[in-house]
């Protein structure tokens, strides 16, 4: 088992950008005057959420859920401009999931692989999936996850700027502990996109 299991959660809007952005809050502006922002966790900087297994948790595969270090709200808000007919604008919030978080000091734990699959969470403050929330999951190593959609538009006659559904979900992480894996530390990347269509 791990000293240190590591899933930091990152943040990139659209493709081409840099695969380390500076800050996690991104404005992408579309056809103006629509545009969208998703924020991930802290506007400042990468978070990052640790499951450390030491202690009872060292070497054990007890299958007892180590929590996460920290929660991470996720922000969808689309903006568009004022109509006097809604339209539909549907907007998407995707992961790219790696195979797994790989082992970053390798004198301890070699080559070895913890699959992104035993990172799971609960989302607070989630309504139904037809309301656009994330509903509670793992991740689903190798692929681009969709986490949640919905539609920007919130009613039928639209004569307001910024009359559009939103989304805000914190979510609650935690590491399976269900194999035993080389002492050492191990790392992964999560990338949120969102769009609007």
């Amino acid at each position: 088992m791990s000293d240190a299991l590591r899933a930091a959660l990152a943040v990139a809007l659209l493709a081409g950008m840099a695969p380390r952005a500076g800050a996690v809050f991104t404005y992408a502006p579309t056809d103006a005057p629509y545009g969208i922002t998703l924020q991930v966790g802290s506007a400042t900087a990468i978070d990052e959420v640790v499951f450390n297994a030491t202690g009872t948790n060292a070497g054990l595969a007890t299958g007892t859920a180590l929590a996460g270090s920290q929660s991470i709200t996720i922000r969808v808000s689309p903006a568009r401009p004022a109509r006097l007919l809604a339209e539909t604008r549907p907007v998407t919030l995707t992961a790219t999931v790696p195979a797994g978080l790989t082992c970053t000091t390798a004198a301890s734990c070699g080559s070895n692989i913890i699959p992104f699959s035993t990172i799971s969470w609960v989302s607070t403050n989630a309504t139904s999936p037809n309301e656009g929330d994330i509903q509670n999951g793992s991740f689903a190593p190798s692929t681009t996850q969709s986490l949640a959609s919905f539609n920007a538009a919130t009613a039928t006659v639209l004569l307001v700027n910024s009359d559009t559904r939103f989304m805000a979900n914190t979510l609650t992480f935690k590491y399976a502990n269900t194999t035993v894996y080389p002492a050492g530390s191990y790392s992964g990347t999560v990338r949120f996109t969102a769009t609007m269509l």
